[in-house]
């Protein structure tokens, strides 16, 4: 880092969900000692600003009722994926404060898009088994459950994000939401998915999630990221789940 000398980093490496507790040391000590030694590593090396990748999971879902979710929503963890994202959020600004740091953090929604995904998104997993569903033969299963109700926001999205924050003067110091801004249930997947495969089967299977439950999650806003960033999002459910499909049969699945 000393010899590249970056003006910006981006740190949004770590495990994520259940891989964080596969075992629970091994993820703590990746997920927080790695931030920590990304944040040391770029104030020793002079970098001007760091943009941190967290989740919209460090909000305090068991106690939000009515959205949209701003950014100064509270922040609660009972499992050990949202405790590191939250704890990281605040060394962060600890070393913001101590070091004069510029720094950004992003907490994207439930993202999807081409990726191998060994860092653990059970999301992530679900969109990519659907997809492989979609561009072979026979039925389309959508699981309810392993859908949930939630913002499922495309990889493009949540990159071009990232890319304004490291730009944007303005957003230094500060935290954005990135997704759609929308919820998305099984009926708006089985919608999505008879436009682009009309004579397709599909069955909507309710049963068990099989340990891959879906989120279910209320809007979240993106008023300080239009505002700020000038973000809005260029993929909703129905162009980002067609570019992933036309992606992955251009370019196959990641193993």
């Amino acid at each position: 880092m000393k010899t590249v000398k970056p003006a910006v980093v981006v740190h949004s490496a770590g495990f994520i969900g259940s891989q964080v507790a596969n075992p629970p040391y091994r993820g703590i000590r990746t997920n927080i000692l790695g931030s920590v030694n990304t944040f040391e590593a770029a104030q020793l090396s002079a970098v001007q600003r760091i943009v941190h990748v967290s989740t919209f999971g460090v909000y305090d879902w068991d106690n939000i009722r009515k959205g949209p979710v701003t950014e100064q929503f509270p922040r609660w963890a009972t499992q050990f994926y949202q405790a590191t994202k939250i704890a990281n959020e605040m060394l962060l600004g600890a070393y913001k404060n101590y070091y004069g740091l510029e720094t950004v953090v992003i907490r994207p929604a439930s993202v999807y898009g081409p990726g191998h995904y060994r860092g653990g998104s059970g999301g992530g997993k679900n969109m990519a088994e659907l997809a492989r569903l979609c561009l072979g033969n026979g039925p389309i299963e959508l699981h309810e459950k392993r859908i949930g109700s939630n913002d499922f926001v495309y990889a493009k999205d949540v990159g071009r994000g990232i890319a304004l924050a490291c730009e944007a003067k303005a957003a230094a110091g500060k935290t954005f939401n990135i997704g759609t801004g929308e919820t998305y249930t099984p009926q708006d997947f089985r919608k999505v998915i008879a436009r682009l495969y009309p004579k397709r089967e599909i069955k909507l299977i309710k049963g068990t999630d099989d340990g891959r439950a879906g989120n279910e999650r209320i809007n979240i806003s993106l008023a300080q990221a239009k505002r700020i960033l000038g973000y809005s999002p260029k993929y909703k459910l129905a162009q980002g789940f067609k570019d992933y499909l036309e992606v992955s049969k251009q370019h196959g699945f990641w193993s």
